[in-house]
């Protein structure tokens, strides 16, 4: 061994001095992206293909002194030379410039067991494509394949480069690994990330490997004897080892969040357990059994239905186990893809989403349902290995959504986009569907006086634009009457202006002082709509059909009750007497509501779009004129 260092390779020349994007876009994603990766990981290495037994993973935060990492002191040599290029490179690198005080650092550690580890670490950076170690230790961008297609397709990584999570949830974007394989061998290695930079008048690369080096110039691991406990590796498997973790992550309640938010489905099916221990010797086991008591504790969960806006697992879990799945088949063009779909209808539900996960086990994403955000439904989508296999090459880097952004192959880039609105398409008849059935009719409606009515002023209509001719007494006649003709003074004949069909609706204004703040304009009834159902309703008005101008961007909203003559009632409406909450789904925020009147409201693609939650003792049989104020 010649050294117990990082090692930075030697450039000529700084080209490129800021840090790697992809540090920044794990880091935005929370303790999750991290936790997400590793344990996705564990499930990839798993050293039983079929679950025979599962994947233990032991989650650690505690705190060691500085002393007791390797390295770190060549490590902040090269921390304290960097010089950061813009504003944003220096706020970062001053930022890990002060973490060199820190004596007690705090650690998370993430272990596997039951998983096959890392192979063919003696062969150091001079690896094969079989050499699992080589490509996490040396390499970015390289994913290693599994020799089964079947596993390999079920597999959660595709990139190659979500092992950066871990160094994105240090302060100073370092992480070590230990890993013990087949044979027993124990290894330990190591990244950081920071900029290029120079130091004792050498240029380095960004990135530096914790890793011993011959006299070749090639990395080579260390042996693993390490003498403090945390990097200790002696079955089977992998650890991670995070210093310097981020506060914001060195937290238990988030870290328990992201194993249920994520891998609920593999801890129900029994394919992974964790163990979360904190610095004061805390334990939480997370198991099939636990993991439903876990989500419907409020220390870590919202357990109102009401309130569930963002975060659906006690849903998901409730959805998974107790509803019975509907086969949906979705297109791309040249294939089908068949899936389950486990659905619920529930009333108390106010936000829907659909769970989209991977038969490993693991959530993708969340999934929006275009317009019917607001059912009451949750769901949760499982396709088998070929689903699995699309839905891979729709994911981006970290796991978290799908879409056809990252294909550059044009066929393929539409063909993912077919999917993706098939996908729409599908879900919005299962829920429009299922909104009917829980939903019926009243009743039929007797139409008779109104075909009557309809009847009789069609022949009002009818006689008052018809020419009258007497033939004889009690008797007439009636032609169709000619255009009378217009005349000017001189009895010059003038041409009849017909009107114009494109002409803009002149909206009715209401006249008021002439020093108030806003113009108020009557809305007419055909460009309102309103839906109820339970206790719901959808208000949406149409500021085009109203006559207003298409640039206005927001409004206030006057309701004024209008009587069974049509009369308009001069008292005002009290609207929190009716109505208990009124959201502007334009942005989901609740409206700031005065007597009758709701104010700062969002005008999106020319439409005031409202949801209105009515109180339970109130019935929905009142009708409303509604009044637009705008700034003057």
């Amino acid at each position: 061994m010649l050294n117990n260092n990082f090692q930075f390779r030697k450039i000529h020349d700084i080209e490129e001095a800021t840090f790697d994007k992809s540090l920044e876009r794990f880091y935005g994603n929370g303790i999750e992206g991290t936790i997400k990766e590793n344990i996705q990981n564990s499930l990839d290495a798993r050293l039983y293909n079929k679950f025979d037994r599962p994947v233990n993973i032991k989650i650690q935060l505690e705190k060691v002194d500085r002393s007791d990492l390797p390295g770190i002191e060549d490590i902040f040599d090269h921390i304290n030379a960097l010089q950061g290029g813009n504003d944003y490179t220096r706020e970062t690198v001053n930022y890990m410039k002060e973490q060199d005080c820190i004596e007690e650092v705090p650690i998370l550690t993430i272990e596997d067991k039951n998983t096959k580890g890392l192979t063919g670490a003696k062969n150091g950076q001079n690896f094969s494509s079989k050499d699992t170690f080589g490509i996490y230790a040396y390499k970015k961008g390289v994913h290693s394949f599994d020799e089964s297609d079947v596993i390999e397709k079920s597999r959660g990584g595709s990139h190659g480069i979500g092992k950066i999570a871990n160094n994105a949830a240090s302060d100073i974007n370092l992480m070590y690994f230990a890993n013990c394989d087949f044979e027993n061998n124990q290894h330990i290695g190591g990244t950081i990330h920071l900029i290029e930079h120079k130091l004792n008048n050498y240029c380095f690369r960004a990135t530096g490997y914790y890793s011993d080096i011959d006299e070749n110039g090639t990395l080579i691991p260390f042996e693993n004897y390490n003498h403090h406990q945390i990097f200790k590796k002696n079955t089977r498997g992998l650890k991670i080892i995070i210093p310097y973790v981020r506060d914001e992550f060195f937290e238990v309640n988030k870290i328990v969040k992201a194993v249920c938010d994520n891998f609920f489905l593999a801890i129900l099916n029994k394919h992974i357990i964790i163990e979360i221990n904190d610095q004061h010797n805390n334990n939480i086991i997370i198991n099939s059994e636990t993991v439903k008591e876990i989500v419907q504790n409020s220390q870590y969960y919202e357990i109102e239905m009401e309130k569930m806006k963002k975060i659906f697992t006690p849903l998901y879990i409730e959805t998974y186990l107790n509803q019975e799945p509907r086969e949906i088949i979705v297109s791309n063009n040249q294939d089908n893809f068949k899936f389950k779909l486990y659905f619920n209808y529930n009333e108390e539900i106010f936000t829907g989403r659909v769970a989209i996960l991977r038969t490993i086990g693991m959530k993708i994403t969340d999934l929006k349902v275009n317009n019917r955000v607001r059912k009451p439904f949750n769901a949760v989508l499982i396709g088998s290995n070929k689903e699995d296999s699309y839905l891979k090459s729709l994911e981006n880097e970290s796991h978290t959504s799908i879409s056809e952004d990252d294909i550059r192959d044009k066929t393929e880039k539409r063909n993912a986009r077919k999917f993706l609105n098939n996908l729409q398409t599908e879900l919005k008849k299962i829920i429009d569907k299922e909104t009917s059935e829980n939903n019926p009719a009243d009743g039929a409606i007797n139409t008779d006086d109104l075909f009557f009515k309809t009847v009789s002023s069609f022949k009002k209509d009818l006689q008052n634009n018809t020419e009258k001719v007497v033939l004889k007494k009690d008797d007439e006649v009636r032609k169709v009457g000619k255009t009378k003709e217009r005349r000017d003074k001189e009895g010059a004949k003038v041409s009849n202006k017909s009107k114009n069909k494109g002409s803009k609706r002149r909206p009715r204004k209401i006249k008021s002082d002439s020093d108030s703040a806003v113009e108020t304009f009557i809305t007419p009834f055909n460009a309102v709509s309103r839906v109820y159902f339970n206790k719901k309703e959808l208000l949406n008005i149409n500021i085009i059909e109203a006559g207003l101008d298409s640039s206005i961007l927001k409004c206030n909203l006057k309701l004024k009750i209008i009587d069974g003559s049509g009369n308009t009632i001069k008292e005002k409406f009290k609207i929190h007497e009716h109505y208990n909450a009124i959201i502007d789904n334009s942005n989901n925020k609740s409206c700031l509501v005065s007597e009758d009147t709701i104010y700062n409201i969002n005008i999106n693609n020319r439409n005031i779009n409202l949801e209105l939650f009515i109180n339970k003792d109130i019935q929905n049989n009142l009708k409303f004129m509604y009044e637009v104020e705008i700034e003057s």
